[in-house]
């Protein structure tokens, strides 16, 4: 399928389209996204068009970086996704919050939860807010970790940031914090 489109892509300038960055964005998604078989090799060939991008004059944009981070991410290429939103901003192109989202969720798949929160103070401090699927799945790998302290940063943080935690948080959070006696606080035994 994508060898259709790599041909419309060297084709285009032969019948007068002007390939722009909003059309390889597109390209390159596609590439990140594609079948499981062959996504590593499908998120390199999205890196290729990059290269052949920035060859050709094109700058890569925001979205661009943010698909490749993801890309990564999915294919388990964390520490490279990291890194990337190095290289982006040494290249000029300004992350967003979909940027430092992509990031984050980079510590977290990578189960590295005292980064994860560090990194997430970071982008509270620079005015980016988590989802509340970042903080959840925080929360649980910090209880899971048992750092109770950091768990309670990170509740504070996300009521400032407007989200109410959910019964299944603060079940994660009492079985960590009372492993023996979470069942009798979250559900009351019944009279006989």
């Amino acid at each position: 399928m994508f060898d259709v489109v790599h041909e419309v892509y060297l084709e285009a300038p032969k019948l007068g389209i002007e390939i722009d960055a909003c059309c390889l964005n597109i390209l390159i998604k596609g590439l990140c996204e594609y079948g499981k078989l062959d996504a590593a090799l499908k998120v390199d060939e999205a890196f290729g068009m990059l290269k052949r991008m920035e060859n050709e004059g094109i700058d890569p944009d925001t979205i661009t970086f943010n698909i490749l981070i993801a890309g990564l991410r999915k294919q388990g290429r964390f520490e490279e996704g990291i890194k990337l939103l190095e290289e982006m901003r040494g290249k000029g192109c300004d992350p967003n919050a979909g940027s430092y989202q992509e990031v984050l969720y980079c510590f977290l798949d990578a189960q590295r939860f005292v980064e994860a929160k560090e990194f997430m103070s970071w982008m509270i401090s620079k005015g980016v807010g988590p989802s509340f699927v970042s903080y959840k799945a925080l929360i649980h790998g910090l209880c899971k970790e048992n750092l109770v302290q950091d768990v309670d940063w990170v509740l504070k943080q996300m009521i400032r940031q407007g989200f109410l935690p959910k019964m299944g948080m603060w079940r994660h959070i009492l079985k960590s914090m009372f492993p023996r006696r979470a069942a009798t606080f979250v559900f009351p035994m019944k009279k006989l």
